[in-house]
């Protein structure tokens, strides 16, 4: 139930802005979340993800509160998870003292060696609502809920505003701990595809390369690449993938989890599960960059329409009011 305090501010409502517990996870998607209109206030505790300016700045509507403490004074109308790895833990014990609505978006996928009994472990992790980042997301969980696709600033992610021609034969990935997330982002099979070919790797991975220090930095180094590589196998849809391509980068990608709804093979992208191939497409593009300069113009307007910003906030405010009418 909700509690006496939590009811006697719901009764006479009208003022549709919420305010939201939720936590620091991935910085650009909660800068789009920022963007339906209410207060954030983002729980951090010891371990638990800090945010870092360098991948977005911090929207005026979002507020980081001091490590392992609650405003009082602040009456929360519900709590957003971003995560059933260690936040949705936290969302539950924090709710025995709130007593309000839980939405529980996940970005992850379960591991596919996952014993059914661990991942019945998981599924039970739900909150009032559950929601997913993809079709593809939802059915590899098993579970009910809503989907709400990203959305990608294409005021910002864009080409730059000179002739193509200056992009660089460069091939760009962006990961983060890309050696030691291997099973997931497939460093190994992007050292293969990518040997001894012109190629960058943005992202904190220690040995091999650095986070861009800014987010124009990193739009800087999309429109700076020719060819966008995404090379990872257990990811539902790579947010970098989707900012490459909103900036017009040509794409080559596995053909994994939620990509083959998205890139059209050999209109708006090259897709393949064999390495070889996905070298060759490497290869044809670097020495053929005005196909290269096609297929990332089609790109782009894959993410125009279907990862526009405000279908992504209507679908996420029909979702806060959904939890804000929840009574346990």
């Amino acid at each position: 139930m909700l509690k006496t305090e939590n009811i006697i501010n719901r009764v006479g409502r009208v003022d549709k802005t919420y305010n939201i517990l939720t936590f620091n996870t991935h910085e650009r998607y909660q800068s789009q979340l920022a963007k339906t209109g209410h207060n954030f206030y983002a729980f951090t505790y010891d371990g638990g993800k800090d945010w870092y300016s360098g991948h977005a700045p911090m929207p005026d509507n979002y507020y980081v509160l001091p490590k392992n403490s609650m405003y009082p004074a602040i009456n929360f109308d519900l709590i957003l998870s971003n995560s059933k790895f260690g936040q949705f833990q936290t969302a539950s014990q924090i709710n025995r003292s709130l007593q309000i609505p839980i939405v529980s978006l996940e970005h992850t996928l379960p591991l596919q060696n996952w014993p059914e009994q661990q991942l019945n472990t998981f599924q039970s992790m739900s909150g009032d609502i559950d929601v997913f980042i993809t079709d593809y997301s939802k059915r590899a969980w098993k579970m009910g809920g809503e989907v709400v696709y990203h959305s990608i600033d294409t005021d910002l992610f864009k080409p730059a505003d000179t002739s193509h021609s200056h992009r660089e034969g460069i091939i760009l990935t962006v990961a983060h701990d890309f050696i030691n997330r291997d099973y997931a982002l497939n460093y190994k099979g992007w050292n293969r595809i990518t040997e001894g070919l012109n190629r960058k790797a943005v992202g904190e991975t220690e040995g091999l390369s650095e986070q861009s220090n800014s987010v124009e930095d990193l739009v800087n180094e999309y429109q700076n690449s020719l060819i966008y590589i995404n090379p990872s196998v257990l990811s539902p849809v790579p947010t970098s993938l989707l900012e490459a391509m909103s900036c017009g980068c040509a794409i080559v990608t596995t053909e994994t989890c939620e990509i083959p709804n998205i890139i059209k093979h050999g209109v708006n992208g090259f897709m393949s599960n064999d390495e070889a191939e996905l070298r060759k497409y490497c290869e044809q593009l670097l020495s053929d960059p005005q196909l290269a300069v096609q297929m990332g113009e089609a790109a782009r307007e894959t993410i125009k329409e279907k990862f526009s910003q405000n279908r992504f906030v209507d679908e996420w405010n029909i979702i806060f009011d959904k939890a804000y009418e929840v009574i346990k």
